[in-house]
């Protein structure tokens, strides 16, 4: 019989981590859920059976805690899938320091403790995959995403550093960057028929995404992707940055 890989999905009760979630566990995997919001992740293994871990992944100590309790439990993190991130929309001017680290921590942070808490396990275990989400916001310049383009195009840059650093190691890091995508998070943008008209003009393909097809690309990297594949951003964004 073959082991069951395990992996950590951290944001998992979020529209594209319960997809990323239902496929890995559908495929066999066992799989560890994290989020913030304990209540959530109780209604999230009501559904599935997994395991559920609360965690804020902004907090370095949480997360180092939780991914030593993975491994104690489970043995190994054959994947990892940051699932996490906020949409902030306001120019430079009228958003404040606060703003912007906030924004920063949610989406930087957060992945830096994610590759922290998580390379180690892996660097001992001889490998792993690590996913993060990045945005096309951190390569088109788009009218008010100062601080999300600022914060995912940190994380585009960690992510190929850190796939160079642990690449002889085993450890693969890519990133799946989205454009509009038709999430919970996303709800306040596609909230009238003339919203999302204007959505589906923004994307050269005619359409904003759902969260199934972000979803299957991060799967397909924790999974299935060939073992040659790191420190790529794969876009799944309608065209939005290559196409005009």
């Amino acid at each position: 019989m073959t082991e069951s890989k395990v992996a950590w999905v951290i944001g998992a009760t979020g529209g594209i981590g319960k997809h990323v979630v239902s496929n890995l566990n559908d495929n066999g995997w066992t799989i560890v859920a994290s989020a913030r919001d304990e209540n959530s992740l109780n209604e999230l293994s009501n559904d599935k059976d997994i395991f559920t871990m609360p965690v804020d992944a902004r907090n370095e100590v949480e997360m180092q805690e939780t991914a030593k309790a993975i491994k104690q439990q489970h043995q190994k993190i054959d994947a990892v899938i940051l699932a996490v991130g906020s949409i902030f929309l306001r120019p430079t001017h009228a958003t404040t320091s606060e703003q912007f680290m906030e924004t920063i921590n949610q989406n930087l942070l957060t992945a830096h403790n994610t590759i922290s808490s998580t390379a180690r396990i892996m660097m001992k275990d001889k490998g792993g995959r690590i996913i993060l989400f990045s945005s096309a916001a951190a390569t088109v310049g788009m009218p008010n995403h100062g601080a999300i383009a600022a914060a995912k195009s940190g994380l585009e840059g960690l992510a190929r550093a850190a796939a160079a650093t642990y690449a002889k190691r085993g450890i693969r890091i890519n990133v799946v960057s989205p454009g509009l995508t038709d999430t919970p998070l996303s709800a306040n943008l596609l909230a009238s028929d003339a919203a999302k008209e204007t959505s589906n003009k923004m994307h050269p393909i005619g359409r904003y995404g759902m969260a199934s097809e972000v979803g299957d690309v991060a799967s397909w990297l924790a999974s299935d992707a060939p073992d040659w594949i790191s420190g790529e951003t794969i876009h799944v964004d309608g065209g939005l940055s290559n196409l005009k």
